[in-house]
C-alpha cells in the first residue's frame, strides 16, 4: 500500500502540478504568527510547529488505520505525501528563468525567481549570478520531490509530513530550523548525489563523493550543484543551456528513483 501510495501521489503531481488545498499553507502562517508571538525558545517551536501537527496527523491515521487497517496508507498516505511536496511551479519557473537568461537578461531571471524566495547575493558576472540561481532551483527541485519521497518511503507518511513542516517553518530569520533542515537534507542529498553519478559521469563525480560528501558543512545547495556540474557539465559557449541540464538531470534521477522503488517492492 505504501509504493502504491508513493505511485498514486506522485503521479497527481507530475500532472497537476502543486496547488490546491493541500498544498494551501494559510493554516500554518496563522498557526506560525500565534506560536512567534508567545516568543517560544527553539525546541518549543520546534514542538509546536513540527510535533504537535504530525501529532494530529498520527492520531488521524490511527483511527483511519482501525477503521480500515491496510488500506488507512493509501487514504492517508497518499494526502500526506502529495502535501509534503514543494509549493512552487517548479517547471514554470525553470521555463521563464531559462527564456531571460537566454535573451541576456540574467538580472531579469533573477528578479523572476524572487517570489519564490530567492535571495540576490553580491555577485561579480553575469557566470557567477546564473550559477547561483541555478543552484537555487537544483535544490528546490531536491526539495519538491526527492526528500519527501526519500522519508516516506524510507520511514512512512509521518517523516514526510515532518520534513514539510520542517521546510515552511525554515527561513531567513529562523537559523534553529534552517540547521535542522539541513540535518535533515543530508542523507537524501547523498543518495541523489550518487543517483547522478549513476546516470552522469561517475567518474567525474567520485573525488567530491569521497571529499565532501562527509562534510557536515557544506551547503546542501552547493554539494548537490558542484555534484551536477560534474556528472553533466556544461561547455562555456552553452552556459544558457545550464538549466535546461539542471532539469533534465532531475527528470532521469525522478525515473531511477521509481524503477528503484518499484524493483525493491517486487524483489521484498
Amino acid at each position: 500500500m505504501t509504493y502504491l501510495a508513493f505511485l498514486v501521489a506522485t503521479g497527481l503531481y507530475l500532472a497537476i502540478g502543486s496547488g490546491g488545498p493541500l498544498h494551501n499553507d494559510q493554516w500554518y502562517d496563522s498557526f506560525q504568527s500565534r506560536v512567534e508571538a508567545v516568543e517560544p525558545d527553539f525546541w518549543l517551536r520546534f514542538v509546536l510547529l513540527v510535533v504537535v501537527p504530525c501529532a494530529g496527523f498520527t492520531l488521524a491515521y490511527a483511527v483511519f488505520e482501525e477503521m480500515f487497517g491496510a488500506a488507512a496508507v493509501l487514504l492517508l498516505g497518499t494526502p500526506a505525501l502529495f502535501f509534503s511536496f514543494g509549493r512552487l511551479q517548479w517547471p514554470a519557473l525553470v521555463n521563464r528563468f531559462r527564456t531571460r537568461v537566454a535573451a541576456g537578461d540574467v538580472e531579469g531571471a533573477l528578479l523572476a525567481l524572487d517570489a519564490a524566495g530567492y535571495r540576490m547575493p553580491e555577485l561579480d558576472d553575469a557566470m557567477s549570478a546564473e550559477r547561483d540561481g541555478a543552484r537555487f532551483l537544483l535544490y528546490e527541485g531536491f526539495q519538491r520531490w526527492f526528500s519527501p519521497v526519500f522519508y516516506f518511503l524510507l520511514f512512512g507518511p509521518f517523516f514526510a509530513v515532518g520534513y514539510r513542516l520542517v521546510v515552511l517553518g525554515s527561513g531567513d530569520r529562523n537559523a534553529p530550523m534552517n540547521r535542522v533542515l539541513h540535518f535533515l537534507d543530508w542523507l537524501p542529498s547523498r543518495v541523489l548525489l550518487l543517483t547522478f553519478g549513476a546516470i552522469g559521469n561517475f567518474e567525474s563525480i567520485r573525488p567530491l563523493l569521497l571529499n565532501k560528501a562527509l562534510d557536515a558543512d557544506i551547503k546542501t545547495n552547493e554539494l548537490l550543484m558542484q555534484g551536477f556540474e560534474l556528472a553533466s557539465p556544461v561547455a562555456a559557449a552553452g552556459l544558457d543551456q545550464q538549466i535546461e541540464r539542471v532539469r533534465e538531470l532531475l527528470k532521469r534521477a525522478l525515473a531511477v528513483w521509481v524503477v528503484v522503488a518499484s524493483v525493491l517492492v517486487i524483489v521484498s
